[in-house]
């Protein structure tokens, strides 16, 4: 196959589910907002007292409401904050899945903030300490409310 058509192939590839989902593939309809504001954010190492005391990285990719006032846009800190506040508040006796927690404190941030569309990922480390339950390699919830990209982190290589 000669290069020429292998990049028009590939370029129908790619640009088919764009068009598929109503979007064109180069440039935005004149009906269709033209600017979508998102930001994205990590907090890494975050200890919790959830299943035995786990450690996990949280991540967050929300979009603000559409045409939304410069002054009105959040500091990704509160967001931050309000989420470390959600963990240190876990009633850890319960033992809540993954799942569960990040439903709550996704549905909260999504509802405490201008934000039409929030997906969160909490990505648990592996754990091996002696007297818990083995959980071997990375694991952890995505939750998503509204028209976004579903997060999918990975964890990092093993060393």
């Amino acid at each position: 196959m000669s290069s020429t058509r292998f990049l028009r192939l590939a370029w129908i590839i790619l640009a088919t589910p764009l068009v598929a989902a109503g979007q064109p593939a180069l440039a935005q309809s004149a009906d269709s907002p033209a600017v979508k504001r998102e930001f994205l954010f990590e907090v890494p190492g975050v200890k919790t007292q959830n299943q035995g005391g786990q450690t996990m990285n949280m991540y967050f990719h929300y979009r603000y409401n559409t045409g939304i006032a410069e002054a009105d846009i959040p500091n990704y800190e509160d967001l931050r904050s309000h989420a470390l506040k959600f963990m240190d508040a876990v009633d850890a006796a319960k033992n809540p899945y993954w799942e569960t927690l990040n439903q709550q404190l996704c549905t909260e941030l999504k509802d405490g903030f201008p934000i039409e569309a929030i997906t969160c990922q909490l990505l648990v480390y592996p754990d091996n300490r002696p007297g818990l339950p083995y959980e071997p390699g990375y694991h952890g919830s995505i939750h998503t409310i509204g028209e976004i990209a579903p997060l999918a982190i990975l964890p990092p290589p093993p060393p």
